[in-house]
């Protein structure tokens, strides 16, 4: 009898350890579920303030500001500025595909990007009180002097003419405002068309020929001006590498001026085998109406091209945009030359 009930007791010990087991093994079941579905809730929830952090950090990027590193030291400036106001560099600005609030240059119909000028005021004054009516966000300018006029107003970015060339102010311009890709696409048409002209231009009847910049202002005021720098003179002698005449060459270095006047006496030694002649709106030229005039070599050649006076406008800036168009229109004037 008692082994009887000890055996039952057994039987009975045998079955609670059974389902204990059972029970615990569920409640592990569960708590792995448990688990499985907060870390799944967890990583969702991480990668969701993941992509909220993502967009904050787009929204502050463009709202923020950057350091740009500039002649007058550090300038921190808007990641994506809207009130841009700028003068001589007007061109760069409108091929970064930015458009100012005002600027304080000149405009004129046969520029490349004069319909950009629609709608934008010209500042009659480049002072403080007339640039603060604009609320500019971002100053360009030229003259190092801006800085300390206008930096109280709004950053400033100086790039003073001449400390780097047009096609290095260009993509620090746009580095600077957020505008790289144009910078590069605007340089990179430019530099295409560069390297074709100058392979025109060292070759066939312009092969080791000099050029030169004239422009006739009257006996009675500067007689004939030469110019390095402004009327193309930038594309021709800095970027496409001409030569100027070797007296002209002479005379820019003792002097140290690239533009000065040259009297109706002496003007003649200065013309180059080309010539870019520039003519002025409302006047005809009392020089080329001399004895002296048909008896300059590149005049009787017929190398001499006349640019009418309502191109000024075209060579007048030498940023990129500027330079490509100019660029355009002497090419396909001296090619002509070829077919005569």
């Amino acid at each position: 009898m008692l082994n009887k009930l000890n055996k039952q007791i057994g039987l009975i010990v045998c079955a609670l350890v059974i389902v204990m087991m059972v029970l615990a093994g569920c409640g592990s079941t569960s708590s792995s579920d448990a688990s499985s579905v907060d870390s799944t809730k967890a990583a969702t929830s991480a990668e969701s303030a993941k992509s909220d952090k993502s967009e904050t950090e787009k929204s502050e990027e463009k709202s923020g500001t950057r350091k740009v590193t500039t002649v007058m030291g550090e300038v921190e400036v808007p990641v994506n500025p809207q009130r841009v106001i700028v003068n001589w560099y007007v061109g760069d600005v409108f091929t970064l595909g930015i458009k100012p609030v005002a600027i304080n240059a000149r405009a004129d119909k046969t520029m490349p990007f004069y319909d950009q000028f629609e709608g934008i005021p010209i500042t009659e004054k480049w002072e403080s009180e007339e640039i603060l009516k604009y609320e500019p966000d971002l100053i360009i300018t030229y003259d190092p002097k801006d800085y300390e006029d206008f930096s109280k107003l709004a950053p400033v970015i100086v790039v003073p003419e001449g400390e780097v060339s047009s096609s290095e102010r260009l993509s620090f311009l746009g580095a600077a405002t957020g505008h790289e890709a144009e910078a590069k696409e605007a340089i990179a048409v430019f530099e295409e068309k560069l390297q074709n002209a100058k392979g025109k231009l060292s070759s066939g009847i312009f092969k080791d020929k000099n050029f030169s910049i004239l422009q006739d202002w009257g006996r009675e005021s500067y007689g004939v001006m030469y110019e390095t720098g402004s009327r193309g003179g930038t594309l021709l002698y800095e970027y496409i590498g001409l030569k100027k005449p070797e007296k002209l060459e002479q005379l820019v270095k003792k002097s140290g001026k690239g533009r000065d006047s040259l009297s109706y006496e002496v003007a003649s030694q200065y013309f180059g085998d080309y010539v870019l002649w520039f003519l002025k709106e409302g006047y005809e030229s009392e020089y080329a109406k001399s004895v002296i005039w048909n008896s300059i070599p590149a005049v009787k050649q017929g190398n001499v091209i006349q640019i009418p006076g309502e191109y000024s406008g075209l060579f007048y800036y030498s940023d990129v945009a500027s330079m490509t168009a100019q660029l355009d229109y002497i090419l396909d004037r001296l090619l002509a030359l070829e077919k005569k």
